[in-house]
């Protein structure tokens, strides 16, 4: 399936390239062309907002939806609480969330979880800076990665619509279906 993206929703696909040109440089990386369907997903371990670290490969065998978003992006906040609903629907109790901020202050984000998202089902990881975004290459914000239980991305997503939403909602349902 195509990267999609979305003029006008959060954040401009120039702005969205300077702000990854520019993390990368601070990461002291060239940029990279972004990971698309058929990567493989790039490995991290990134710290829990919780407390504690994650890392990709501990969900091997698991269907991952990996969302990048900042609080001074204004689509990704409007998305986020979308996603947790859908984290929260049933039947996707074996897909992992991962809801990645990358605020450089993690006062902000942790205001903002909890006023919105007070009891989210996602797993929320810190990404101070957005390195890990940098390396992933996203096109805009927010950034969605669907990765398959062998580690494949299988979609991506650069912006926030409804009907994108539902599109990744069709993809973890054919990700998530007992295989032959």
């Amino acid at each position: 399936m195509p990267r999609t993206s979305w003029l006008g929703s959060g954040v401009s696909m120039r702005r969205a390239a300077v702000l990854a040109l520019a993390l990368a440089v601070s990461a002291g990386g060239a940029l990279a062309d972004g990971v698309g369907v058929g990567d493989s997903a790039p490995a991290f371990t990134l710290p829990k907002a919780a407390g504690g670290e994650l890392a990709l490969a501990d969900l091997r065998g698991k269907v991952v939806c990996l969302d990048f978003w900042a609080t001074w992006c204004a689509t990704c906040k409007a998305a986020l609480p979308a996603l947790d609903a859908l984290a929260r629907r049933g039947g996707f109790e074996d897909v992992r969330f991962l809801a990645v901020n990358i605020d450089r202050d993690g006062k902000l984000p942790d205001r903002f979880v909890v006023e919105r998202l007070a009891d989210t089902k996602m797993t929320l990881l810190r990404d101070d800076g957005g390195v890990l975004l940098a390396r992933y290459g996203a096109e805009g914000m927010p950034a969605l990665y669907v990765i398959d239980r062998d580690g494949v991305v299988r979609h991506v997503e650069a912006g926030y619509e409804t009907a994108a939403l539902q599109q990744v909602e069709r993809v973890l349902d054919s990700l998530i279906a007992p295989r032959p």
